[in-house]
């Protein structure tokens, strides 16, 4: 049964397409020779097992891709990236960028979280107090561009710049990216990592209580970053912060409007907000896919897997399935246990995943405090033409004000 990632219905609905495959092959090997796991066990087991590692160079296919990036910034940025790395050195990265990303670190920002909150929805208010709002632009993916900035430690005179290179470099996530949006994201990066660079030679000198301070700082039995390797990390840090909170937004206010009894009940009871947005991560997750390549060979839900595979872990299809989860197609503010996979597992469960979760708990927080209703305006709901990356391009509202 083909998995037809192309097909414009799976780009706005992936899940009945998910539940199909799940069923009829649940370990579904395609023409290219590219795996797909689609059940919940299977994909714990892919993400914790050693024998599979993020590493996509090991993948005996990563020729067919390379001529994309050959040679390139965002190539050897790419490859730096922790998260494109298996261990030692991926253990070595993670160890010194874990600094920046402590608990305690991350509640010393929640003030200024709900600060940029409400400081934006301060200006739509003054804006008029608009009974129709495109929630993409006129908050969801303004947000958190300024949380992660905060916390970069970068000005607000450059958000602008920072998310225009954010939306051209999460390309490099797309199995499908085209050699113009390639060539596009190269640029991105390149200009994205010189100016990356003026703030470390910056912080050499003026060091703040920021995270690009912190990583200079960083040392674990005395090693420390390289140049190369603090500023690919900054890279990484800036896009996934950026639009994987957006869409985590996005997607949870398009799910709470289409499910209006839901929205009642989050907002009669406030302590089911870090629960749903538990639901939110698992219902509609910011991305579709996490990717494995196979060292040996090996089996994967009875199915013999060769050496040098390449193994896609379909996040929504294990997020909905029956086996663990009860009435999965179901929206559930109040839903637990949970334990969905959209922050991965294992070795690379997402560094960031606490910061995700204040930032969608404060902005819903925000955006039920200052909206009396919600309402979707179907016909101009838009999703981003893109497969790993799932996100909306417009969510427009009718809203009521307080």
């Amino acid at each position: 049964m083909p998995l037809d990632l192309r097909d414009p219905a799976y780009r706005i609905d992936p899940y009945p397409t998910l539940a199909r495959a799940r069923e009829a092959e649940p370990v579904h090997r395609d023409s290219w020779g590219i795996w797909y796991v689609l059940r919940h066990a299977d994909v714990v087991a892919v993400q914790k097992d050693a024998r599979l590692g993020r590493d996509l160079r090991k993948w005996l296919g990563y020729a067919m891709v390379r001529p994309y990036l050959a040679d390139s910034a965002l190539e050897r940025c790419i490859e730096q990236w922790m998260f494109s790395l298996d261990p030692p050195a991926h253990t070595r990265l993670r160890k010194l960028v874990a600094r920046a990303f402590t608990p305690r670190a991350l509640e010393a920002v929640r003030p200024f979280i709900v600060a940029a909150a409400n400081e934006l929805l301060d200006e739509l208010e003054a804006s008029g107090r608009p009974e129709a709002v495109e929630l993409m632009t006129a908050f969801a993916q303004a947000f958190p561009v300024r949380v992660i900035a905060h916390i970069l430690g970068l000005s607000i005179d450059d958000y602008a710049a920072l998310k225009a290179w954010s939306d051209a470099a999460i390309i490099v996530v797309e199995p499908t990216a085209r050699r113009k949006q390639m060539q596009a994201a190269d640029a991105a990066v390149i200009e994205m990592m010189q100016y990356l660079r003026a703030q470390a030679a910056r912080r050499r000198t003026t060091p703040g209580n920021d995270v690009i301070s912190t990583l200079l700082r960083a040392a674990e039995d005395g090693d420390t970053l390289s140049e190369e390797e603090l500023i690919s990390q900054l890279v990484l840090m800036f896009v996934a912060g950026h639009e994987t909170t957006a869409n985590l937004i996005g997607n949870g206010m398009l799910a709470l409007a289409r499910h209006p009894a839901e929205l009642e009940r989050l907002r009669a009871d406030p302590s089911l907000m870090p629960a749903a947005i538990e639901e939110m991560l698992r219902y509609d997750p910011s991305a579709n896919t996490n990717a494995r390549a196979a060292h040996v060979e090996l089996e994967i839900g009875g199915i013999t897997i060769p050496a040098g595979s390449l193994v896609i872990n379909m996040l929504g299809a294990a997020n909905r399935d029956p086996d663990v989860f009860s009435d999965p197609d179901r929206f559930d503010v109040g839903r637990a246990p949970n334990p969905h996979v959209s922050f991965g597992g294992g070795i690379h469960f997402c560094l960031g995943a606490q910061l995700a979760r204040i930032e969608g708990a404060v902005a819903f927080e925000a955006l039920l405090a200052r909206f009396a209703s919600i309402e979707v305006d179907e016909a101009g709901v838009l999703w981003k033409n893109l497969i790993n990356v799932r996100g909306l391009e417009s969510l427009p509202l009718r809203v009521g004000w307080r």
